[in-house]
This record gives C-alpha cells, structure tokens and sequence, in this order.
C-alpha cells in the first residue's frame, strides 16, 4: 500500500505528459485540415510539416497515408516540389490515392526526368480517370512519353484519344509520323506527310518522305519499262516504253522538287545523292555529276 502509495504520482505525472503532448500534435493535424479545406495551402503545409514531423519522431500518432497525399498536394499547388514528391511518392501505391495524387507525380517526375516513374503515373491516371480534370492533357503527355520511351505501339494506340487540336499541332504530328515509320504504317506515313506539309512547307521529314516516296516510285516503274522492252524490243513495245516514261518523269519531278528545296535548306550529302540520280533519270550529266560530288560520291 506505502508502494503504490509512492508511484501514484510517478503514474500521474507520466499520464499527464503523454496527454498534453499528444493533444498538441492532434490539434495541428486539425488546424492543418482546416487551412486545407479553406484552400490555405501556406498554413496548411506548415501544419501538415508540423503534425508529421512530431509524430513520426515523437511517435504521438499515426500519420494516415491521407495526410501524405493531401500534405503533397498542397506543396505540389505551392510549388515545392521537392517536398511534394517525397510525400506523394509514399502514397503512390495506397488506395486512397486519387486523381490529383496521380496528375501532380506526373507532372513532378516530368520535372526531375524520371520517366519510368512519369509513365506510370500516366497511365494509372489515363486509365483510371478517363473524365478526369486533366485527362486531355495527360493523354496527349501520355502519347509523347511513349514516343520518348519507342513504345511505338503504345502510341499509336492512343492516337485516336488525343483532341482534334493536339492533333493538328506540327510537333505532335511529327511525333506520330514517327510511330508509323516505325510500325511500317506507309498508308498513314504519306497522309502525315502531306498534313505536315499544309502546317509547315519547310517540315524536312514529311518532305524527304514525300522526295524518297516519288523516287522510289519512279525508279521502281523505270526497271520494270526498261526490263520490258529490253525483252520484246518491239514499235509497240517502245509506245509503251514512252508512255511509261512520261508518268515516271512526272514522278521523278515532284521528288526533284521536294529534294531541291530541301537541299537548299540543308545540304546534306544524302539530298544530293538523290538529286544526282534523278538527274541522271532525265539524262543531265552536269548536273548530276555535280550533285554526285556534293553527295561524296
């Protein structure tokens, strides 16, 4: 009885401490949702630093993972980004992570050049929230990053999800034209072409598609007159030889024109290379000699 007597004290003094120092820290978790509320992101992540500062140290309370991702949205609205991600990140795999959690990671492991981490977060936020506030955005950052990672196939499947206006940009354009030509899609790579044309007359990939295009086009109907006629060396025969040139000329001009004005804008060997043979084509020796040097040969 005289022990108990003697702790009792000890006992009271123990649980007085543990109350007044866990009711500040829940009091700061409160003060940090009301500023949240009210939109008070400044006070709010004070708080929020405050609260889980204290109890992961002092081990007071549990920090819910709503509090990382709400403490990382303000700082993300804020724009402390460092701060934002380390909390986001935390809850990136919780189920109470949300929309916002998912648009705010990939917009933060955009700035940090994390890619692996940017897509996932893409993704899950395409995916799971396709009426979502930022969804457009999103889908069209969505198609880039697969283009930056060569998921060819994952970008050309979600061409059709991006806007009529994203679609009609010359950079984005430029970067499905390249999904086609990897993916072998020559039906759409000669539309692109021609569509980038319209945006940019100067656009030096749609324009050396459109130069190879009529070229190979060209070349590949003149072996086949002159293997013809070199079989059956016949006045019909011939007719139709000339007949066959003059659709391949034709040919053979709309390259030129490509080629030369990208020539003149760039004059790269292999330009010139095409342009000395199409030359030769239309049987100009001095031109097509020239070219030919200019091309290295």
């Amino acid at each position: 009885m005289k022990m108990l007597r003697l702790l009792l004290p000890v006992v009271i003094i123990l649980i007085h401490s543990c109350t007044s120092t866990r009711i500040p820290v829940q009091s700061k978790q409160g003060e940090a949702y009301d500023a949240f509320l009210a939109g008070d992101y400044t006070r709010a992540i004070i708080k929020f630093d405050e609260f889980i500062a204290e109890a992961t140290t002092n081990q007071t309370a549990q920090v819910h993972d709503s509090i990382y991702r709400d403490a990382g949205w303000a700082a993300f609205s804020l724009g402390l980004d460092d701060k934002a991600l380390n909390y986001l990140l935390i809850v990136r795999n919780s189920p109470i992570a949300n929309d916002k959690t998912f648009y705010a990671l990939a917009i933060l492991n955009r700035k940090v050049d994390n890619l692996s981490r940017e897509l996932s977060a893409l993704e899950y936020y395409v995916n799971r929230y396709p009426e979502g506030e930022h969804i457009e955005v999103l889908q069209e950052r969505l198609f880039q990053a697969y283009v930056e990672s060569r998921n060819y196939q994952g970008a050309y499947d979600i061409w059709p999800s991006i806007t009529e206006k994203s679609s009609e940009d010359e950079v984005m354009l430029n970067q499905y034209f390249v999904v086609a030509k990897a993916l072998d899609k020559d039906e759409i790579l000669y539309r692109v072409a021609q569509k980038l044309l319209s945006l940019n007359p100067n656009n030096p990939d749609a324009s050396f598609y459109l130069g190879t295009f009529y070229f190979d086009k060209a070349e590949t109907r003149y072996q086949a007159e002159m293997q013809a006629y070199e079989k059956n060396r016949t006045h019909r025969q011939y007719a139709q030889l000339l007949q066959g040139f003059e659709i391949l000329n034709a040919d053979f001009r709309k390259s030129l024109e490509y080629l030369l004005k990208l020539y003149e804008n760039d004059p790269q060997p292999r330009y010139a290379r095409y342009i000395g043979n199409i030359y030769l084509r239309f049987d100009d020796k001095v031109k097509a000699k020239y070219y030919h040097y200019r091309a290295g040969n």
